[in-house]
């Protein structure tokens, strides 16, 4: 299960309600679930309901989480995190900061270029989370080098203009990234998965062999998986909504598989964005040239995805959408919801009925595998509107076999 921000981080609930949102994907076969982003500072959070790894309330809801998740049988990441330029400057008061003063049309502020003191003390501040979050019992941490946030700043040169150690051409763009992750493997010995941009589709930003280039260089300073995100948020090609279609970004987890294995490093790749069904996962990872899939909102969807596509019920799987409500909040304060399952991060508020009882979800039962296979069991489904769409959808549910009558 991928990253994804749910505004209940910092939420004032002792992190109840994020231990229940990932319990519930533990349970039904989540195997390795990554949080959202954990800022490693203050300045470097997403916003205000972010979790910042030096907050204290922060560390019992992140530690709270991650034994909801181990008690579901599943393994859980930390996502190591820094916004810089798409820091909002109205969360905390401070301005963001980043490579380069450069105008950021997403969180609409201009950053502070950062000084030679407050590169350093960022590279401390990543080191002194990871300490931090091995603590705390995870089992992995991701490194958040996508999506235009920092990491991504420093490697490409619409970002990054300095002209100094830390940029001035390619070579120097990687120095950040890759100082940062030696820091960290010698700060703990946690496997970590460095999430980096197959493509910012940025015009002027990082070549597909700049991206290769830095692929192969986390490959051979040690890092233990690569997940390839793409696109920026000012990017102007779309990535996850509806009209992309599934799968469309694989070929860029493709490319850096191709990159590490050609220059003789055995790494593996992780493929994600925009694969919302398990069936098209398999699919997927039948070649060989990706290791791992990683899917987000089709978990904020249907907690029961894996579990129910295993047992034979993808046809019962609630499908994400790509509407993008979840989206739309987390860029906000307001807690996270998904416009198919409006259970979605209230799972405190309203238990699932197989969770009532035992606090686990149940099983499939044989009476319910039975249906999704054909079987004779009867359900009885109600239909909301009499107007042509409600009649066709009628029409559609009732059995051939059956009669119209009173």
């Amino acid at each position: 299960m991928g990253s994804m921000h749910l505004n209940l981080e910092a939420r004032d609930d002792q992190g109840a309600s994020l231990a229940a949102f990932y319990a519930e994907r533990a349970h039904a076969g989540a195997s390795l679930i990554i949080t959202g982003g954990i800022a490693v500072n203050t300045v470097g959070a997403g916003g205000r309901m972010y979790a910042v790894i030096t907050e204290h309330p922060h560390q019992q809801a992140l530690s709270r989480a991650v034994t909801a998740v181990h008690q579901g049988g599943a393994r859980i990441a930390a996502q190591l995190f820094h916004a810089g330029r798409y820091g909002f400057e109205s969360a905390f008061g401070l301005t963001p900061v980043a490579p380069s003063a450069q105008y950021s049309g997403f969180s609409r502020c201009m950053p502070e270029a950062m000084s030679e003191k407050q590169i350093q003390q960022t590279l401390t501040d990543f080191a002194h989370a990871a300490d931090i979050v091995s603590t705390l019992g995870f089992d992995a941490i991701e490194v958040m080098g996508s999506e235009g946030y920092l990491i991504n700043q420093f490697l490409s040169p619409i970002t990054n203009q300095r002209d100094d150690g830390w940029g001035g051409d390619a070579q120097r763009r990687l120095r950040f990234p890759l100082e940062l992750l030696r820091r960290i493997k010698e700060t703990t010995g946690l496997p970590v998965i460095f999430r980096i941009s197959g493509n910012d589709l940025m015009p002027g930003s990082s070549t597909s062999n700049e991206i290769a280039d830095f692929a192969v260089a986390l490959a051979r300073a040690g890092v233990d998986a690569i997940n390839v995100g793409v696109g920026w948020h000012e990017a102007k090609v779309p990535t996850v909504q509806a009209l992309v279609p599934p799968g469309v970004w694989v070929p860029y987890a493709r490319m850096i598989n191709n990159a590490v294995r050609t220059a003789g490093v055995d790494v593996p790749v992780i493929a994600s964005n925009r694969i919302n069904r398990v069936e098209h996962a398999e699919q997927i990872l039948t070649d060989g040239r990706i290791a791992f899939v990683s899917m987000a909102r089709p978990f904020l969807a249907d907690p029961q995805i894996v579990r129910k596509s295993r047992s034979g019920q993808a046809d019962a799987v609630n499908i994400c959408i790509a509407c993008n409500e979840c989206i739309d909040r987390s860029i906000g304060d307001t807690a996270v919801s998904c416009l198919v399952n409006p259970r979605a991060g209230r799972e405190l508020d309203f238990p699932h009925p197989a969770t009532a009882q035992t606090g686990q979800p149940a099983e499939p039962s044989e009476r319910s595998l039975s249906a999704a296979r054909g079987g004779t069991h009867k359900r009885r489904i109600a239909v909301v509107g009499g107007g042509p769409a409600g009649l066709v959808a009628a029409l559609s549910l009732v059995p051939r076999q059956a009669t119209f009558g009173r």
